[in-house]
C-alpha cells in the first residue's frame, strides 16, 4: 500500500506556478511528479480563490467592533421556563399515581362485587399490535 506523500508549500508553489505558466499541462507535471493530476487541479484552484479573496476591495473607515451580547435576559426566562415545566412534571407524576390507586381500588371493588355476585373478573391485556389492527 503506498503511503501518503506531504508536499510543502514551496513545493505545491512551484508546481502550481508551472501549471498557471502554461506552458506545461497539468497532465504532464502530474506523470513527471507522480502526482494524482486532481490533486493538482486543486492546488491550482485554492490558489486562485486565495488571489481572489486577496484583490476583493476592503471597507473604508474604521472596523467595527462588536458589542458583546447581554443574555442574562435569556437566562432567565430560560431557567423560570425549565423550573414551571419541571413543577408542571412534578405535579402531573403526582396525579398519574393518584389515578392509578384509583383504578387499583376500583378494580378491587369490582372483583369484590364480581365475587358476590358468583362471577369471575378475568383482566384482559391487548397488545399494542391488536389496538392497531382492530383500528385498521
Amino acid at each position: 500500500m503506498k503511503s501518503r506523500t506531504s508536499y510543502t508549500a514551496e513545493q505545491k508553489l512551484a508546481i502550481v506556478r508551472e501549471v498557471m505558466s502554461r506552458k506545461v499541462s497539468i497532465q504532464k507535471v502530474a506523470a513527471r511528479e507522480n502526482i494524482a493530476a486532481t490533486l493538482i487541479s486543486l492546488w491550482k484552484k485554492q490558489a486562485e480563490d486565495a488571489m481572489a479573496e486577496r484583490f476583493q476591495p476592503k471597507p473604508k473607515g474604521r472596523r467595527k467592533v462588536e458589542t458583546p451580547v447581554d443574555n442574562s435576559e435569556l437566562v432567565k426566562k430560560i431557567k423560570n421556563e425549565t423550573r414551571k415545566v419541571k413543577i408542571k412534571a412534578s405535579h402531573l407524576e403526582s396525579a398519574l399515581k393518584e389515578s392509578k390507586k384509583r383504578v387499583a381500588t376500583l378494580e378491587a371493588k369490582l372483583g369484590d362485587v364480581c365475587a358476590a355476585l358468583g362471577y369471575k373478573l378475568v383482566k384482559v391485556r391487548r397488545s399494542r399490535r391488536a389496538k392497531a389492527d382492530k383500528k385498521a
